[in-house]
């Protein structure tokens, strides 16, 4: 009886479960794969609102290849900046696109009542051999998930409300945000130069800094690589043409077997005021927007170090 009375407590419950998430039609519940490719078939994304306009493309240069942005948001002047890891998952992700629901071939009414017969959104992903594209409508009724598309099919899907937030976030879902990709510890040595010089160190085992060529431990100069290494990027909108800018410092990284691991290269505007500092490092390809206080604790301590 206590066993009976058991498996109906659990089909009530699934029934509720199923009930309270069923916020589409009946026959609408499936997963669905829209399409499945190898994520090494996805060149780029184009995604557009009614503000943002946003472009990840593929690209390759000496440093081998990296992936790169392109982002309009309203009047703004075009934005370019490096993608991170971010956006290396939703190309991986973009590469097996899953839906929530399958909704089937849509017909007129459907795609009214669902907000696709004017869409205000489109996500178009390029592959090597062609491009999918979305249409993007209103959000599902006790959800923010959306109701989606492909005009090319009639076919229409539910797709997760975390897909499409991380798309109209723009660059704040996928750009580079970090420095470096190598850790603290493959970090063997250094070189620092600024305008008063150049500096050689080596770390020993024990993590103190000591000159290349041997010597005591500099206490100091440990001081000074913690700052840098404090260094974040800020953003990468409203840069300032290169030639603007004055040069205080540049580190190169080598790593406990002597082979470079990166580099990380500072500049300031000259304003007496209060300096807006940017970075350059191996990761960004291009300048970043340093946190005021960040650069100018290392530009204090610079004129110490050399």
């Amino acid at each position: 009886m206590k066993a009976h009375i058991a498996l109906f407590a659990v089909a009530v419950v699934a029934t509720l479960l199923t009930w309270t998430r069923d916020t589409v039609d009946v026959e609408d519940r499936d997963l669905a794969v829209v399409w499945e490719r190898d994520s090494t078939e996805v060149v780029g994304l184009h995604y557009r609102n009614a503000t943002l306009d946003l472009q990840v493309s593929r690209r390759r240069d000496d440093d081998g290849a990296f992936l790169w942005g392109v982002q309009t948001r309203g009047d703004e002047a075009p934005m370019e900046f490096p993608v991170g890891m971010e956006g290396h998952f939703l190309f991986e992700e973009l590469a097996v696109l899953r839906a929530l629901r399958d909704l089937g071939e849509l017909s007129p009414e459907r795609k009214t009542r669902y907000g696709l017969d004017d869409p205000q959104r489109q996500l178009t992903v390029r592959f090597t051999d062609g491009q999918r594209v979305l249409a993007v409508g209103d959000s599902v009724f006790g959800s923010n998930d959306r109701y989606a598309m492909e005009p090319s099919t009639g076919m229409g899907y539910v797709l997760s409300r975390l897909l499409v937030d991380r798309l109209d976030s723009g660059d704040g879902a996928v750009r580079e945000r970090s420095v470096h990709h190598f850790i603290d510890s493959e970090v063997g040595a250094v070189r620092i130069s600024g305008p008063d010089g150049e500096r050689r160190m080596a770390r020993t085992e024990s993590g103190d800094w000591t000159e290349m060529d041997g010597g005591n431990a500099d206490a100091g100069f440990g001081n000074f690589m913690e700052r840098v290494g404090m260094v974040a990027i800020e953003g990468y909108d409203n840069l300032p043409a290169l030639q603007t800018l004055t040069p205080f410092l540049r580190v190169d990284y080598v790593s406990v077997d002597g082979q470079p691991l990166g580099f990380v290269q500072l500049w300031h505007d000259g304003d007496a005021d209060r300096k807006t500092y940017f970075l350059r490092s191996e990761t960004t390809r291009t300048l970043g927007r340093v946190p005021s206080i960040l650069g100018e604790r290392v530009e204090q301590a610079v004129g110490d170090v050399f």
